[in-house]
């Protein structure tokens, strides 16, 4: 039976827009640290508001532990 990706099974990733944004997030981090200098994207409002929802629905199943 195959893994389940990545994309599949991250809820940070699922999100088409927040993905698109988190993925050109990653590579400008990490172009960063082999010392290119990447233009970083801007974060939204609407992006912000989408991260922190899924941060409070991955949080509350803890909380009730």
């Amino acid at each position: 039976m195959p893994e389940k990706s990545l994309k599949q099974t991250n809820p940070y990733l699922k999100d088409p827009e927040l993905r698109k944004y988190l993925i050109e997030q990653f590579v400008a981090s990490s172009s960063a640290i082999e010392g290119v200098r990447a233009k970083y994207p801007k974060f939204t409002k609407k992006l912000q508001k989408k991260m922190r929802d899924i941060a409070a629905a991955q949080e509350a199943p803890k909380k009730n532990q």
